[in-house]
């Protein structure tokens, strides 16, 4: 334990003073016995004393952010003799921009829904360490997400890796086929059939049911508005990319975080029709925004870790049973302050500086009277925007060499919105069994899945010409609002939530306009007549204004590793994004846990927990492919984004390498 110098100093003086005291009095008392050792031995014993008492001052760990990453750094470290004390910028919410709060009626509201997908090993992991928790019964069973772009719907994305009829037994395998030359018609046999012979991700495409009606159309580009099979194929040219680009190398994020994603889509060669069918629609709810406004890398990474791994069934996803903040987050905070975790909202950080005090660093926080607390490290848990405004206010921060581009860092504005509905007065039961009471042609219109993803531009509403969302039936999704089958149904109210991303043009409207444009989005999506207004009977709006890391060009490169120096950390989904590809929440909680290994390191923490689930190795062939990718760059290192096959040739052919 570190003390200040001052305070010996002082320490001591009272020593001798108190000791000068006694034992002049106790040499006048009893002469006989006073000695020299003796005055040795009380001084020496006096300072053992106090020096011990200081020593045993646990010590205190500030924590900045109550999200995911905030949460997860105490869970790792939280069974250490500590004071752990987390600070948290709202007084209302748990779980930070993943949280929520209950409403003047007592209704849920959250800043948005948040989707588990299947590889987020080390979310579910530390949910299982939550006493009270069980994910099976916190979240729901893994659905399938329906996707829209501006020309209506595009594809059913299934649920893969529960499907046990996607075998990859040999025997079975032929068993099947000998079923299709019986019956070539069965196109459902004959998906899962190719799916089972192929390594994923190719599976995904073949058993993603695609709406389009142009799929073999033989008309060119220009004069289609939906896919077909040459633009699935024209997607085969990003395969270079993907092979050359390594989601946990530093060296590959410095190469193609510099370029936009714009510029990938362009050198891969892919059709303008399967990017604005596919590829934006998940840009624009994935990282949240345009192909201009995303870095390559970041494309590439959140494709690979959300569709594009070795593990089949990436893409599936499962949700929440109710209010994160109260399902998960509750029982979470309550676990950990019963080991001594102690939690502080309202508490907005302003500064921090080094002390001369007892502690290595002073904490002011805003308020009317502003307040300081000393702590021997910091961990900070928040988002880009926000660590870049609170390093903007702090010279210490300023001063540490991995900070020196925290200014450039950016943030994505989103808008959640939740509409309560007097209820039809027909329930619908959708063809897995969940009831809803939507207006009945917006529940047969999501029939298929309570989750629809939306691309920009939908719907010509020129408040989203850049602006993502998504559509979700809260009543199929959430226990709390679910239909009641022994109460009367005029009980219930419909939930629908629609979530904005990349919402600067709408953040500011008024919650009656930003509730206007939400139905027509909705019916504009899913080609369904617009909610009568009248049907709203609550609504609750919540602005995250710059609040979710925006992956721009060079935004990775300006961001840091966990470990600042001199006992400053950082976690977050926009931390390293480097050593482990997740995205996230899930790299939320990888990050807590390198961050508290790195403290745990530096402190000699005996009892934290920080072990990081590692991702799933390359399929084989993907591993084949990366080979050559380094071998090819070794030998003919391109100078910009590798092209694609046929983008190649065109340069050859014409000797114009701007194609």
């Amino acid at each position: 334990m570190r003390t200040n110098s001052n305070i010996h100093l002082r320490l001591v003086l009272q020593i001798l003073a108190s000791q000068i005291l006694f034992h002049f009095t106790f040499a006048f008392t009893t002469p006989t016995l006073y000695t020299q050792n003796a005055w040795t031995t009380s001084l020496h014993s006096s300072i053992d004393t106090i020096q011990d008492t200081i020593e045993e001052r646990p010590q205190r760990i500030i924590v900045v952010g109550g999200g995911w990453a905030g949460y997860s750094f105490c869970e790792s470290i939280s069974k250490n003799n500590l004071e752990i004390i987390l600070l948290d910028a709202s007084k209302d919410s748990k779980g930070g921009l993943a949280g929520g709060y209950r409403s003047e009626k007592n209704r849920p509201v959250e800043a948005g829904i948040h989707g588990f997908w299947r590889e987020y090993n080390n979310v579910f992991d530390i949910m299982e360490k939550i006493e009270g928790i069980d994910v099976d019964t916190v979240l729901g069973d893994y659905i399938p997400s329906v996707l829209f772009s501006q020309h209506g719907r595009v594809a059913l994305a299934p649920v893969i890796g529960n499907d046990d009829d996607i075998v990859t037994d040999q025997d079975l395998i032929k068993e099947n086929l000998q079923k299709l030359a019986m019956n070539p018609l069965d196109v459902g046999l004959l998906r899962k059939t190719l799916a089972a012979l192929v390594p994923p991700p190719l599976d995904l495409p073949i058993l993603a049911e695609f709406d389009s009606k142009d799929l073999f159309s033989a008309l060119p580009n220009s004069e289609r508005k939906q896919l077909a099979w040459i633009d699935l194929v024209s997607a085969i040219g990003l395969l270079g990319a993907w092979a050359d680009f390594n989601p946990e190398e530093r060296a590959s994020w410095e190469r193609y975080d510099t370029y936009p994603a714009e510029d990938l889509f362009r050198k891969a060669g892919i059709t303008q029709t399967l990017k604005e069918e596919l590829v934006d629609p998940l840009l624009h709810v994935l990282p949240m925004c345009p192909a201009y406004d995303c870095s390559a890398a970041a494309a590439l990474s959140c494709f690979h870790v959300f569709a594009l791994q070795s593990i089949r069934g990436a893409f599936d996803v499962r949700w929440c049973r109710g209010s994160i903040s109260e399902l998960i987050f509750d029982p979470w905070q309550q676990q950990l302050e019963n080991r001594g975790v102690t939690f502080q909202g309202g508490s907005r950080v302003v500064n921090i500086e080094k002390t001369m005090d007892d502690y290595k660093y002073a904490v002011t926080l805003d308020g009317s009277e502003p307040t300081t607390l000393g702590c021997d490290a910091i961990v900070f848990a928040v988002g880009a925007n926000s660590m870049s405004k609170i390093t903007q206010f702090s010279p210490l921060l300023q001063s540490l060499p991995a900070t020196k581009d925290f200014d450039r860092l950016r943030g994505i504005t989103c808008v959640a919105v939740r509409l309560f509905l007097k209820p039809n007065d027909v329930v619908y039961t959708d063809s897995e069994g969940r009831k809803t009471q939507l207006p009945m042609d917006l529940a047969k219109k999501m029939n298929d899945s309570p989750v629809a993803v939306c691309g920009p531009n939908i719907g010509n509403i020129p408040e989203l010409k850049e602006t993502g969302f998504c559509v979700y039936d809260l009543q199929r999704m959430q226990d709390e609002f679910a239909v009641k089958t022994e109460e009367s149904i005029d009980d219930n109210l419909a939930v629908l939530e629609v979530d904005f991303y990349r919402a600067d043009s709408i953040v500011n409207l008024s919650d009656d306009e930003i509730v206007s444009i939400a139905l027509q989005a909705a019916a504009s999506a899913l080609e369904t007549s617009t909610i009568d207004g009248d049907l709203v009977v609550d609504k609750a709006i919540v602005r995250a204004r710059n609040a979710v890391s925006h992956f721009a060009p060079n935004q990775a490169l300006y961001s840091s590793g966990v470990d600042l120096g001199d006992n400053i950390y950082i976690c977050g989904d926009w931390i390293d994004r480097t050593g482990h590809s997740s995205w996230s929440t899930e790299k939320s909680v990888v990050t807590a846990r390198q961050a508290a290994a790195a403290l745990s390191r530096d402190l000699k923490l005996a009892k934290s927990e920080c072990d990081v689930i590692e991702v799933a190795e390359d399929t084989l062939q993907l591993s084949l492919l990366r080979d050559a990718a380094r071998l090819l760059r070794k030998t003919l290192p391109p100078t910009t984004l590798p092209p694609s096959p046929w983008i190649l040739a065109k340069q050859l052919l014409s000797g114009d390498k701007s194609i």
